[in-house]
């Protein structure tokens, strides 16, 4: 050791140790701070084309999803716009079914429809049902804040389609077909001899159980009675039975 400088003399042929290593050879092992820069805005200009080729695609899958929408709403008007359709649908439904039917392209509930035509919504409800009876109308629950469960309905386009098809397709002579999932069935006593006219419940009810064409109070009969009516009119030349418009 020397005494005037303090500094110890390494051994000829002996390397020092990493502790005694000159301060300037572990800084040149370092990482340049640039290069780390470089690397930083590299990475951040990834994940920006990323987010932009993201937002990208989401747009051009919206701009798909309106078309798709949109060609879908005018097949469906196309459909109701046939007039032994619409009128099937009047008779079997009721006469708000078709204002129902064209809200139904996207999720609604019942109250946003029931605003939107100015109507009740126990008469929105039971169109909602009938149509659901047929397949054409589904629905999906969900939960909102306060724990309540919502109902949003929506049209099933297949569906829509076959009723369609069946309506279109059957003879003049097929007649009215009796809803197998009702059990209850009205008629005017007065006015059935002539027009042939049977109602199951659900247009019963919105017709307020009177007859719209003498105004008299419907009479009911049961399930097992109806059939009994539908097959006499299937057997007969008679015109069939039918469901008068409600």
């Amino acid at each position: 050791m020397n005494k005037k400088t303090g500094r110890v003399r390494m051994p000829k042929g002996k390397k020092a140790n990493a502790g005694t290593r000159n301060t300037a050879h572990v800084n040149a092992r370092k990482t340049h701070p640039m290069s780390v820069r470089v690397k930083k805005m590299r990475l951040e200009a990834r994940r920006e084309l990323k987010l932009k080729a993201q937002k990208k695609a989401l747009k051009e899958q919206a701009k798909l999803d309106l078309e798709a929408a949109e060609n879908e709403r005018l097949r469906v008007e196309g459909l109701l716009d046939n007039a032994v359709f619409a009128d099937f649908i009047s008779k079997n439904i009721g006469k708000k079914a078709i204002s129902v039917i064209k809200m139904l392209n996207e999720p609604q509930t019942d109250e946003k429809i029931a605003a939107d035509l100015n109507v009740k919504i126990n008469e929105v409800r039971r169109v909602l049902n009938v149509l659901d009876s047929y397949g054409v109308a589904r629905y999906d629950t969900n939960k909102d804040s306060k724990g309540w469960l919502t109902f949003k309905w929506y049209l099933d386009g297949e569906k829509l389609t076959e009723l369609h098809q069946n309506a279109v397709n059957s003879k003049p002579g097929d007649g009215y077909k009796m809803p197998e999932n009702c059990n209850d069935f009205f008629y005017c006593g007065k006015c059935y001899e002539e027009a042939k006219v049977i109602l199951p419940f659900d247009a019963a009810f919105e017709s307020q159980f009177k007859c719209e064409g003498c105004g008299k109070a419907l009479k009911q009969m049961s399930k097992e009675e109806a059939r009994v009516l539908f097959e006499e009119a299937s057997t007969s030349n008679d015109k069939g039975i039918t469901a008068a418009p409600v």
